[in-house]
């Protein structure tokens, strides 16, 4: 070994042995830092993707609870409607039915009296008289309406009444015109007012 060799292992010995120590343990240290940094990175990756997947299962959740919310709401709101319309079609089937038997009632009326002042004019000397004859035009029309409106029963007598009294009208003679209209309009005349006793309240 040269002199220069001898030199350097007596500065190497006269290195204290606390620095070596210290050196060593630097290096420990910063590798123990480095693991440690891994493992916090590591350990960090693994709780963000928890807390993703949480999110993810969070918002999916989520997403059916209002899309379940949504579609009852559909529900509700499609039978309310529906609960609505059908209130209003029973309202208007009432109104309609009220509105019918108050027409009804009206020309059946109508015709009764009608009726009446036909007998006054057929049983008195009015034969053949244009009053005589504007009572059987109106008896005619009222049995064109009662036809439009019903019942059948009620459309039937009415039907008979008029074509008994068109005929009587000009085929009986003044002093048979009693008989007739007891034999021949009177029983009608009851039938028709059963008819329109049941036709109005239904019984």
């Amino acid at each position: 070994m040269d002199l220069a060799g001898v030199a350097a292992v007596l500065a190497l010995l006269s290195i204290p042995t606390s620095v070596l120590l210290a050196r060593w343990q630097m290096r420990t240290a910063l590798a123990q830092s480095e693991a440690n940094h891994r493992t916090a990175l590591e350990v960090a990756e693994v709780n963000h993707r928890a807390a993703l997947g949480a999110i993810d299962a969070n918002h999916e959740k989520a997403m059916e609870t209002a899309e379940a919310n949504h579609q009852r709401a559909l529900e509700l709101a499609t039978e309310s409607h529906r609960s609505a319309m059908e209130v209003a079609r029973q309202q208007g089937d009432t109104e309609y039915r009220r509105w019918m038997a108050e027409i009804r009632s009206a020309e059946y009326r109508n015709f009764e009296n009608t009726l009446a002042e036909f007998r006054r004019a057929f049983l008195s000397h009015q034969a053949g008289s244009d009053h005589f004859m504007d009572v059987l035009a109106e008896l005619h029309r009222s049995r064109y309406y009662i036809g439009h409106l019903g019942p059948d029963d009620v459309i039937s007598i009415v039907e008979r009444i008029d074509l008994v009294c068109q005929t009587l009208a000009t085929h009986v003679e003044l002093s048979e015109r009693a008989e007739w209209w007891s034999t021949r309009i009177r029983p009608l005349r009851t039938e028709l007012s059963e008819a329109v006793k049941r036709a109005l309240t239904g019984r």
